[in-house]
């Protein structure tokens, strides 16, 4: 065919395909590049032609029309199929008579012109019959747009082919010849080795493939073969060891490139999968563009349709990561709009100013029996400054257990009711607001007076608890709708419709991660749309202050007060478990107490982890016969937990054998060792948070991990335990290793599983957190036309995932 009706037919082609030149492989550049000779066209449209793969798609549509015009072409003629567009090679090996025979594990390919939507059922893809659908909706593929959003797991970057003489000592390797003889030895174990030698005009290679079973490899004599894998050398003679391989004519998928390594499920190969990702992507209609042309521009990020085929079939490592850049955005991008458009639907009513009592803070302050941290005094300072502004506060006060939170919430609880105003404390269990209440009304005590002189009267201070008798609480639900009760602290039961607060101005939420966005739209109906301080125990890392609690400004108290003594943290073997027993006993018989934490209610005999009911049991007739033993899990009412809880802070007991449920528990300042079982289950943050709950008083505290098994990966988390009481440190560690989804529990959070964006960069996070808000200040409702895209990602993440603030 001349090399003018080629171009013709290509242009047509890129024409219908809405210019995204993928018409032909290699694009219109490599085309050029190939009939450059053959071409009678003007030297400005050969420069236009060389220049195509940089343009604009307007700027392409006005190249290919005035090329189609220099040919003497239509734009309503039909591409002739003669030319090997990319889509025909792909699907096999082109014989001498144009006709396309597929290659091994190759798909067949829908008919040419044909176009496939995001929705097509994978069930209606030729090669794919009911069986591989089933295999495949295992993986979570059920349509075609699912195929292509299957992302590989890691590259096998196989370089260029080599003529066999230069093939020496190289580690991976390409090679392209004609299959001179084939052989295959039986192996034990209904095993076979095939073995294949390679020749070219400078000399010859071998490969060998190990197979089971009975089937053929698709290779035979004469055929022209391309492989890719290991190099190994004996001798002179070189050989290739089960590498991957391909007719040597066709479009490289499987060798001589990057090429993609997918995560597989039983009965689906890689070469299978390669093959059909590769032909849906080509028979797919275009990805339609998410992002603005603007941000694109200004990110210099590549377009949604060019990263899918980067992340799919790189060309080089750097296509691989300008491909990974721009999916990841796509990744983190909604979920910093939702965040950042949260926080601006909930500051967009005034609050109630709260006029900070100097006078009277410094007063209850000098009156405290210690001095506040400096930790304590950056955090209450950002508090301060928030509640005097008409902007409503929505904060997040996160510090170690022990790091002294409670007395800076106490402080601006102050502050809101020396302006007139009303305030609350909510705790996720009746015995933590128990705790709270017996804290904030010992911090208080000192300051009534100086509060009667500056209010006129005493802090009024209540607790509005399930232990309440019908009436009681009846009273006090009246005193608080009549305004005569400053502090309420409770549990949620605080937010129900029938607890009415005339001047609610702020809200304190201990252990933010229990109080989700529901509940918070029931706060700001309480009252004149409160301030709200939410308060954790758990490190937040800086890059999931960025994204899952993007809305929420962060401060941390990064001090312990004076006095506390680190934790010495030890690990020890399970056949070592009588050094933390003595110790246990040792301590005891100084009056102090110990906690003991496994991993599971009830033993399984999948997993190998302490049952605190089993161990609870041993204990007490074995290794720590004749103390005081309490058990504490998950499946006992909360009625009975509490009850358990409160004896144990009492010092009615001396040994606590709890499950996790201890993590957020009561402050017990006597409790000075804790052994914990199955110590390699547990995540980083948890670990430290449990390690939290020993060592709150003056005395030294010793917290002996025992890890379950013994994988690199979790010896490693418990050594970098031992070796730091930094909650933040270990939780950015924690994070690394676990991810966002594990690291709070997926049913907690919500969040989103991330395929490609790394969420501890954060340098990036930050990026896309920057460009969030340049999209938002454009257009806060993401209205305009070109935002659609935007919005639409928005709207499905906003389905997908639960809120975690």
């Amino acid at each position: 065919m001349p090399a003018a009706a080629i171009l013709r037919n290509v242009l047509l082609l890129e024409q219908q395909r809405g210019f995204d030149d993928r018409a032909v492989v290699g694009g219109l550049l490599g085309l050029v590049r190939k009939l450059d000779t053959h071409l009678t066209i003007s030297a400005v449209s050969l420069d236009r032609l060389r220049r195509y793969a940089d343009a604009s798609p307007a700027e392409r549509r006005q190249v290919v029309e005035i090329l189609l015009g220099e040919l003497g072409a239509f734009a309503s003629s039909a591409p002739s199929t003669g030319f090997p567009t990319d889509s025909a090679p792909r699907n096999g090996r082109r014989s001498s008579s144009g006709s396309v025979t597929p290659s091994p594990g190759t798909p067949r390919a829908p008919k040419p012109n044909s176009r496939l939507n995001p929705s097509t059922p994978l069930s209606a893809l030729p090669g794919v019959g009911p069986a591989r659908a089933r295999r495949l909706a295992s993986l979570d593929l059920h349509t075609a747009g699912d195929l292509v959003g299957h992302f590989p797991n890691r590259y096998i970057f196989y370089p260029p082919p080599k003529p066999a003489s230069h093939l020496g000592f190289e580690e991976l390797a390409s090679f392209e010849g004609t299959v001179d003889q084939l052989y295959e030895t039986r192996l034990p174990g209904n095993r076979r080795r095939i073995s294949a030698v390679l020749r070219d005009s400078t000399g010859s290679v071998g490969a060998n493939w190990i197979r089971g079973g009975r089937g053929s490899l698709g290779i035979r004599e004469g055929m022209r073969l391309a492989v890719s894998g290991p190099l190994i050398r004996y001798g002179r003679q070189v050989s290739f060891e089960n590498p991957d391989y391909e007719p040597a004519d066709r479009i490289p998928v499987n060798t001589r490139r990057p090429v993609p390594v997918y995560p597989l499920t039983a009965g689906i190969s890689q070469l299978f999968l390669r093959a059909l990702v590769w032909h849906t992507r080509d028979q797919l209609l275009p990805a339609e563009e998410s992002l603005p042309a603007w941000l694109l521009k200004e990110e210099g990020l590549i377009g949604r349709q060019a990263a899918l085929d980067g992340i799919h079939g790189p060309d080089s490592p750097d296509a691989l990561a300008a491909a990974k850049q721009r999916l990841a955005f796509d990744e983190l991008l909604p979920l910093e709009l939702i965040a950042l458009d949260r926080r601006r639907r909930y500051q967009a009513e005034p609050a109630p100013a709260i006029n900070v009592p100097w006078r009277l803070l410094a007063d209850v302050c000098r009156d405290l029996p210690f001095s506040l941290t400096g930790g304590q005094q950056r955090a209450l300072s950002a508090l301060l400054d928030d509640l005097a502004s008409r902007r409503p506060m929505v904060r997040l006060l996160q510090g170690d257990v022990g790091s002294g939170k409670t007395v800076v919430a106490a402080m601006a609880l102050l502050a809101a009711i020396a302006s007139g105003f009303q305030a609350a404390l909510l705790a996720p269990t009746e015995i933590l607001a128990e705790q709270h209440f017996r804290t904030l009304t010992r911090l208080f005590e000192a300051a009534q007076d100086t509060a009667l002189e500056a209010l006129g009267h005493r802090i009024r201070l209540r607790l509005l608890s399930s232990a309440l008798t019908r009436k009681a609480r009846g009273e006090l639900l009246d005193a608080i709708r009549r305004g005569d009760v400053d502090i309420v602290v409770g549990t949620h039961a605080v937010i129900q419709s029938d607890v009415e607060f005339p001047s609610l101005a702020l809200a304190v939420v201990d252990e933010q991660h229990r109080f989700g966005v529901e509940q918070r739209v029931a706060l700001r109906a309480k009252g004149q749309n409160p301030h709200l301080l939410v308060m954790t125990a758990t490190p937040i890392p800086r890059t999931l202050a960025l994204t899952i609690y993007g809305d929420l400004d962060i401060s941390y108290i990064n001090e312990m007060p004076p006095g506390r003594q680190p934790v010495e943290t030890i690990l020890i073997e399970p056949d070592q478990r009588r050094r933390a027993y003595d110790r246990i006993r040792s301590d005891v018989a100084r009056g102090h107490q110990a906690f003991i934490i496994c991993p599971l209610v009830d033993g399984s005999g999948v997993v190998e982890a302490k049952a605190a009911t089993r161990e609870y049991d041993r204990l007490k007739e074995t290794d720590l016969k004749g103390l005081r033993l309490a058990l504490l899990h998950g499946r006992m009412r909360p009625a009975l937990k509490d009850d358990v809880m409160r004896q144990f802070a009492d010092g009615a007991f001396d040994v606590l054998v709890s499950t996790p449920v201890v993590e957020v528990g009561v402050d017990v300042p006597n409790a000075t060792v804790m052994l914990i079982e199955g110590a390699d289950r547990f995540g980083l943050a948890q670990l430290h948070q449990f390690r939290g709950r020993i060592g709150r008083g003056s005395d030294p505290a010793k917290c002996f991990a025992v890890p379950g098994g013994e994988s690199g990966e979790s010896l490693a988390r418990l050594e970098a335990l031992a070796s730091s009481n930094n909650g933040l440190e270990l939780a950015e560690a924690d994070l690394r290793i676990r991810g966002p989804g594990d690291y709070f529990g997926v049913r907690q959070s919500g969040f989103p599983a991330l395929r490609i964006a790394d969420i501890t960069d954060a340098a990036f996070v930050q990026r896309v957190r920057e460009a969030a808000k340049r999209v938002l200040a454009r257009d806060p409702e993401l209205e305009q036309p070109e935002h659609s895209g935007l919005a639409a990602l928005v709207r499905e993440l906003t389905d997908e995932v639960q809120d975690a603030n």
